[in-house]
């Protein structure tokens, strides 16, 4: 045992030798978090740049140990890497901290990284890709089986001492997961990658002398697949991935005449079972049983029919709402399944690296201005935007309406909430000069004044919600009446008497009137009454909630105009004003609340 511990320990000490730069990034990344965690200081950009770098540091060393001896080489290849970390560093500087963009970039960038970290140090190597991948994959199980162990194993420690000694600062799970996630996880997975026959070593065969052997034998040992992996891959996986295999084609074949095609549903699905094809077709690439080799020789060339059909369907649904950064990066991945069933159809599995070159040459692509997906879906909806917003009349060379168009047809809407909202979502709308200033998508009063319509009120047809409000500071609305009463909707229960609000006016035959709201949710009425009972006046509360129909889902300020309702006859001329009033209808219910001032003009 102290024996295993002492080779694994030794393992941890020279990756760190290894990959010096690499741990130096991780650690000052690790040192960011820590600060974030006890400071709240939002130090993300740092934090990603340093993961960034220490990633490319990673790729750039194993190109060195394929293709470059000596100090020059090294230090020639992390300057390159770190050149590349700064220019990461120049395209997120200005992009939201808790922005999607910002995630979406750093994300593709590790993974086009790791890519060419398993890809560039078995480049015309005796290995394989699928052997490095295979090395790969299984470390990254490993450091994260035993990583989730180390910190399960320190969070009972740190309970036990809390729970059975003194308080510990809740912070300190945090603190502990940082170490173990940031610094010992990339390190303990780093200490399972092998060290490849470099360029100028004798990599075709071993030496007479046995020298060559033993490493030759720790790479096997790290590129084999262990027993239990082949049973899993061999008789379990790969048959459930030939049966649902078999269930899609079948899918296809019903709906290839129409479902198909319009189904946003089956995206994420067939994306998933093209990455599922690929990676474990790369996995059983060395596996010599029936069942892998059955598996190689048909799946592949089922999935390149998949992955075009899933290409040409993408590209039909993005005629109708734009370009959008998933749907950019769904038809770019797509092109990819398509080249990489291709090579695992026709090439020997020695070409398999292919598949990693096509991959960090679409993920460059996605990342890269002016063709990288955010850029590309940005100027495609503000060009879709424009275009609906003019054909309507909306939108000119000198600008938006000053008057929104409130007849344009629902589906021009819809493009234009799609677009608004999906601008609002990257953070673009600053880039359109002809909306307002501080206009933020999210505040539908703005939206609604902006465009004559609200941004909610067409997605979902069957729901509605809409509250609005009348400031009454420093109005007099009492000249030219009597008196006035505030009655809410709906009404107190008849039995408290709150439901009815009397009012004495001088002068008047019969001085003592009251308001009321009288009826059900269906039928509410604001009813006037003289001393005796008898209605004089009554207004349908309908009229109130017909008129806000049309208004913006989010609260809105009311003009005076807007708030103002009438009902007039020879006895009473009543004057309702809303201070606030909301309502929500869904199929079978509809709720309506109401505040509102009466008032009363009482005719002799």
């Amino acid at each position: 045992m102290l024996k295993a511990l002492r080779i694994r320990f030794g393992s941890l000490i020279d990756s760190i030798i290894r990959y010096p730069v690499t741990i130096a990034l991780l650690a000052a990344a690790a040192v960011l978090t820590a600060v974030t965690i006890s400071d709240g200081n939002d130090l993300i950009r740092f934090t990603l740049t340093c993961a960034v770098g220490a990633m490319a540091c990673a790729a750039a060393q194993s190109a060195f140990e394929r293709f470059f001896t000596g100090i020059v080489g090294r230090i020639s290849l992390y300057n390159a890497a770190l050149l590349l970390t700064a220019l990461y560093y120049l395209s997120i500087r200005r992009l939201s901290e808790n922005g999607t963009e910002l995630v979406i970039r750093t994300a593709v960038m590790m993974f086009a990284l790791f890519i060419v970290y398993i890809w560039v140090s078995v480049v015309k190597s005796r290995y394989s890709f699928s052997e490095s991948f295979m090395a790969a994959f299984k470390a990254f199980f490993q450091s994260g089986f035993f990583s989730g162990v180390i910190f399960l194993g320190c969070a009972a420690i740190i309970a036990a001492i809390d729970l059975l000694i003194t308080n510990v600062d809740s912070k300190a799970y945090a603190h502990t997961a940082n170490i173990v996630f940031i610094v010992i996880a990339p390190l303990f997975f780093l200490s399972l990658i092998p060290v490849y026959p470099g360029r100028y070593a004798a990599d075709s065969a071993e030496r007479s002398d046995g020298t060559e052997a033993a490493p030759h034998a720790r790479i096997e040992k790290r590129t084999g697949c262990p027993k239990f992996l082949e049973i899993l891959l061999s008789y379990i996986i790969v048959p459930l991935a030939s049966v649902f295999t078999v269930i899609l084609l079948i899918y296809i074949a019903l709906n290839i005449s129409g479902k198909f095609w319009t189904n946003n549903l089956l995206e994420p699905l067939l994306i998933s079972y093209s990455i599922t094809i690929i990676v474990l077709t790369v996995l059983i690439s060395r596996l010599e049983n029936k069942l892998a080799s059955v598996y190689r020789m048909i799946i592949p060339k089922v999935l390149i029919p998949i992955a075009l059909f899933q290409v040409i369907a993408s590209i039909l649904l993005m005629a109708d709402t734009g370009v959008t950064y998933s749907r950019y990066f769904v038809i770019l991945y797509g092109v990819f399944a398509v080249l990489s069933g291709c090579v695992l159809s026709l090439l020997p599995v020695r070409r398999s690296g292919l598949i990693a070159v096509f991959l960090i040459i679409l993920s460059a692509i996605s990342l890269v201005p002016p063709v990288d997906a955010f850029t590309v879906s940005r100027n495609s909806q503000i060009y879709a935007l424009e275009y609906v917003l003019k054909k309507d009349g909306m939108l000119s060379d000198q600008g938006l309406a000053a008057l929104p168009n409130n007849k344009i047809s629902d589906a021009d809407k819809l493009k234009i909430i799609s677009s608004i909202q999906y601008l609002a979502s990257i953070d673009a709308l600053g880039r359109v000069n002809w909306l307002p200033a501080g206009f933020t998508g999210y505040d539908d009063a703005a939206f609604y004044s902006t465009f004559g319509f609200s941004q909610y009120m067409l997605t979902d047809p069957q729901y509605q919600y809409v509250n609005v409000y009348f400031d009454m500071s420093g109005l007099t609305l009492i000249s030219g009446y009597d008196a006035f009463a505030e009655v809410s909707m709906p009404a107190p229960d008849k039995t408290t008497g709150q439901n009815v609000q009397p009012v004495h006016i001088n002068g008047k035959p019969d001085t003592s009137y009251a308001v009321s709201v009288e009826g059900d949710p269906g039928a509410y009425f604001v009813t006037v009454r003289d001393g005796s009972g008898q209605i004089l006046n009554q207004f349908n509360t309908a009229l109130i909630f017909k008129r806000y129909a049309s208004f913006p889902a989010s609260k809105s300020a009311l003009t005076e105009a807007e708030a103002t309702f009438t009902s007039i006859n020879s006895a009473v001329r009543m004057k309702i004003i809303v201070m606030n009033a909301g309502f929500d209808t869904a199929p079978g219910s509809t709720n309506k609340n109401a505040q509102m001032l009466v008032f009363l003009q009482v005719n002799p």
